[in-house]
């Protein structure tokens, strides 16, 4: 597929938020659903994967700010993977998918039970995986998971108890609990967590000396893990506890993410993966054209048919065998190096091997007794692969000498 000026073309969002038990990413993708649907789509449907009752708790919300919820409560893969499609099908603006790690876990759960080596297994899980980490992407839908919270182990050398370097596995960052790959695929990643509000500590006085009496409210905090906008990586944007929701304040929650609703082309045209082009599996096909490894197989092939061929007309290590290779294949190659010819491109070395073919089956019928008879031989036999018919023979070729040196003429060889 040619270049061609780039224009942006993102129209959806696509996040993920994960983090701990009750930090609020279920409330967090609620209220950033419903924000996309009031601020970019008059109030279209939202439509909710819910694999736990989540969404039981936030419905009040949407219906508070008038926006329809479309429910579909399940924990089978095939539902994760038609989604999008289902979805759009429904005239959703938007999906949720609370929680996308059940998901996973049925897929993991069902691939490991088929038969085979352990690796295989995974490699076959990963694949069926796949085609929805790309429908993530580039489906015309906002789209929006939760997961739970999981974590990248490192390998790391530590001293044993006598002192010796050993290999032990440590604790490294967090990630959402799906498939490995899966956190390159969203434009924005929130992890979620909860602290104290310290703005709710009271002083008392209690048997006459003050003391300190914390009243119980949690904040929630959203720390940006990954976001395509610079200005969003790495921060972190909190929210209080409400005793009963606001209408309208979802928009407060959302309002800290709209550089990164700002910096997409909302309600345009959303670039996908290019599916015109051959498809990559062409490159693992015996014979194929694109590929280097075949275009390798060819090239053997055609040095080993070379090197056959040319121990029929002259093998043997006799001197006259010798000169007559070296002869043959400077006339053919055009060279007297080997490592020369065997670096030439592919289609050059198959002509060669033609006209070598060509020139064995000549000389079953002529008999040069010359070194000027042989190379005349070779361009006839070149004569034959460029222009298919004539194949005139060598005694036939010595009559036409004949005339042409009788009338004075140039000879053609």
């Amino acid at each position: 597929m040619p270049f061609k000026p780039a224009t942006k073309e993102v129209g959806f969002v696509k996040g993920s938020m994960f983090g701990p038990k009750g930090t609020g990413k279920t409330t967090l993708m609620a209220m950033l659903l419903i924000h996309l649907s009031k601020t970019y789509h008059k109030s279209a449907p939202v439509a909710w994967l819910a694999s736990e009752k989540g969404v039981d708790f936030v419905l009040d919300i949407f219906k508070a700010e008038g926006v329809p919820l479309l429910l579909n409560r399940s924990r089978t893969f095939l539902d994760l993977r038609s989604a999008s499609r289902d979805a759009i099908k429904e005239g959703a603006c938007a999906v949720g998918v609370d929680s996308v790690s059940h998901f996973w876990q049925d897929l993991f759960t069902e691939g490991m039970k088929a038969r085979g080596p352990r690796l295989q297994r995974i490699g076959r899980i990963k694949e069926e995986w796949a085609p929805f980490a790309q429908d993530f992407q580039d489906s015309n839908i906002h789209f929006l998971v939760t997961g739970r919270m999981g974590f990248v182990w490192d390998e790391v050398e530590m001293p044993d108890e006598r002192g010796e370097m050993v290999k032990e596995l440590s604790k490294g960052g967090t990630k959402i609990k799906a498939e490995g790959d899966f956190g390159h695929e969203p434009d924005l990643e929130i992890e979620t967590a909860q602290m104290d509000d310290p703005d709710l500590v009271r002083y008392e006085k209690i048997g006459g000396r003050a003391r300190k009496n914390f009243k119980s409210q949690m904040i929630h905090v959203a720390t940006v893990k990954k976001c395509r906008v610079w200005s969003l990586n790495g921060k972190a944007f909190t929210w209080k506890d409400q005793t009963a929701y606001k209408v309208g304040y979802y928009s407060k929650v959302a309002e800290p993410f709209q550089p990164y609703f700002d910096s997409i082309g909302i309600g345009g045209t959303h670039a996908i993966a290019n599916t015109e082009s051959p498809r990559t599996s062409i490159l693992f096909q015996n014979g194929s054209a694109e590929s280097y490894a075949e275009a390798q197989v060819k090239k053997d092939i055609a040095l080993e048919k070379w090197q056959a061929t040319m121990e029929i007309i002259a093998g043997g290590q006799t001197k006259e065998n010798i000169r007559k290779r070296a002869i043959v294949g400077e006339a053919i190659t055009g060279t007297r190096s080997r490592t020369e010819f065997e670096r030439k491109p592919i289609d050059e070395i198959l002509r060669a091997v033609a006209v070598l073919v060509t020139l064995e089956q000549r000389l079953k019928l002529d008999s040069p007794t010359s070194d000027q008879e042989l190379r005349a031989c070779v361009e006839m036999a070149i004569e034959d692969v460029d222009h298919p018919g004539k194949n005139a023979t060598l005694l036939e070729m010595m009559l036409v000498k004949s005339v042409v040196k009788a009338n004075g003429e140039a000879v053609p060889f």
